[in-house]
């Protein structure tokens, strides 16, 4: 009866663990069986940075879309994009060259390498790293095609996040409760310190909202 007990026991150990999504699960690369389902609007949700002052930059950009659209070249795509923060919308379009499961471009200031993780239904969860002078960082974004999601995605997001070394205390669009950028500024009367923190929030929030007149409405 013991051994049995334990045999049982083992089984449903095994059936859980098995069951648990691990990060090879979690983040996996989506390849789209139908251009279709990457083509088109997308409406971004939430997102989070790292380093920690790209993670506070993101929370300046209030809304943002993407628009992605093939060209002549089947190894182009159109990428177009509004971003809103303080208070004004700023609008570009770059060629983003893509090959195998890696995408790049280069927005505003920096160089970018990402991909599209598998996600929720109707959704686009793209991570990159880049690169920003002598500056590099990393972004995971969520968009889908209305701006909603279901808080069930919002919990698998979060474990993909983890399994990526993201924050998970994402930014969300129109999330008027963000942190303050100066939130996480270290404690310190070292003026150097204060100075290299404050350039590298400046590098970020350039990225994010760059001072570009002629793409501004």
């Amino acid at each position: 009866m013991a051994l049995l007990v334990v045999v049982l026991l083992l089984t449903v150990t095994s059936l859980c663990a098995a069951s648990a999504p691990d990060c090879k699960e979690l983040v996996k690369p989506f390849m789209p069986e139908d251009s279709k389902q990457v083509f088109g609007k997308w409406v971004y949700v939430m997102g989070a940075g790292d380093p920690l002052q790209y993670h506070d930059a993101l929370g300046s950009m209030r809304n943002s879309w993407i628009d992605l659209s093939p060209t002549s070249n089947n190894q182009v795509v159109m990428l177009r994009w509004g971003d809103y923060c303080f208070n004004r919308c700023i609008l570009g379009e770059v060629n983003a060259t893509v090959s195998g499961l890696a995408t790049t471009f280069r927005k505003n200031l920096s160089d970018h390498k990402g991909h599209i993780l598998q996600t929720c239904p109707d959704c686009l969860l793209w991570t990159d790293t880049f690169r920003n002078r002598d500056v590099t960082g990393r972004y995971i974004l969520l968009f889908t095609r209305t701006g909603q999601i279901d808080p069930e995605h919002v919990e698998v997001l979060k474990k993909q996040a983890e399994c990526l070394n993201f924050p998970v205390n994402f930014h969300r669009a129109d999330d008027t409760t963000g942190q303050s950028l100066t939130e996480h500024a270290p404690k310190t009367n070292n003026a150097e310190a204060a100075t290299r923190w404050r350039s590298f929030i400046n590098v970020a929030l350039e990225e994010l909202c760059p001072d570009d007149k002629e793409k501004t409405e």
